[in-house]
């Protein structure tokens, strides 16, 4: 599952329509599904298209496909969450393959209600109008997973700010749920991994949000707020997921971080390549999804959410280990 992305003019107010309609848990009423259309309508003014034709094409799914080649007969299949290819057509095409086990891989590596969440939401309808009966594993998140720290590791490491001076931004979408949403608690465990792995200050590496109209902030500060607060000659900042979902790029952002860094007081701003662009990294959570039992399972088979989640917080699914076992 991924977010999309609109590819004609046409097509930009629907995906923020669909974008923005995700911050709620329940379908909006009418008088919200109309404060969502003007929402859409101003977002609509920061995108440009013709940002859009790389992103398109990026290499997500044929890097994961050869990554796998040695496992089997093995498909991957791409569908868009708030834009085409529709999960209903997708789910279609994945039955007619006849695969005997599936895989769902989430839009982002940490969890969020109305990203991952409603990603796995949607899935189940579209495989139940499909008439798609097959064991499935379904990825609800993998924050801290070791393949993918290691990944990770790798990339803050050649980044400016590994040097002793510098901090380290990691920026989500911020598309959590009000209620306990543990995309706020998996980000800060994330930022401590790193620090721990790379063997610096845990303060160097802080966590944001981008903010998106209509989404719970989650005890996050927005990527403007964390700028503010930067105490550091050097800020690099790194995306967590391929789009930033309100603009075209994560590029569009950048000369206004720049304008913000420089007022408070910061020399040098980067902009990192986003994190897991390559379809590759993610091919050992699929064979650790493969080795276990179908479910809905966390990478690596633990459940990485706070002490006071009892229960998977996507609350439609029910909670399985991959050893089949209720997760306490």
């Amino acid at each position: 599952m991924q977010p999309g992305q609109p590819v004609a003019d046409g097509l930009i107010l629907p995906y923020l329509r669909a974008l923005l309609a995700a911050a709620r848990k329940y379908p909006p009423s009418l008088p919200i599904r109309a404060l969502i259309g003007l929402r859409a309508r101003r977002l609509a003014r920061h995108f440009i298209l013709d940002d859009l034709t790389e992103a398109a094409d990026e290499p997500l799914v044929a890097g994961l496909e050869n990554a796998l080649w040695g496992d089997g007969i093995v498909q991957v299949f791409a569908a868009g969450l708030f834009a085409a290819p529709s999960p209903i057509v997708i789910a279609h095409d994945v039955a007619a393959f006849r695969p005997d086990r599936l895989v769902l891989v989430p839009p982002a590596p940490l969890f969020s209600g109305g990203l991952n969440g409603t990603a796995l939401q949607v899935w189940g309808r579209a495989a139940q109008a499909a008439g798609l009966e097959v064991a499935t594993s379904s990825l609800c998140c993998h924050p801290t997973d070791p393949a993918v720290l290691r990944g990770l590791s790798r990339q803050v490491a050649g980044l400016s700010g590994r040097a002793d001076t510098g901090s380290l931004l990691l920026v989500a979408p911020g598309t959590g749920w009000s209620g306990g949403d543990p995309l706020a608690w998996q980000m800060d465990r994330l930022s401590r991994e790193l620090a721990r792995l790379l063997d610096i200050a845990p303060t160097r590496i802080t966590a944001a949000r981008l903010d998106i109209p209509g989404f719970d902030g989650g005890g996050l500060p927005t990527v403007e707020q964390a700028i503010r607060r930067t105490r550091a000659p050097s800020l690099s900042i790194l995306p967590l997921t391929t789009w930033p979902l309100l603009r075209a790029a994560w590029a569009d952002y950048l000369d206004e971080w720049r304008e913000q860094a420089a007022s408070a007081g910061i020399l040098s701003l980067t902009l990192a390549r986003p994190a897991l662009t390559d379809g590759g990294d993610l091919a050992p959570l699929v064979r650790q999804a493969l080795a276990g039992r179908a479910g809905v399972c966390a990478g690596f088979g633990r459940r990485l959410c706070p002490d006071d989640h009892p229960h998977c917080p996507h609350r439609r699914m029910a909670v399985a280990a991959m050893h089949g076992q209720t997760m306490a």
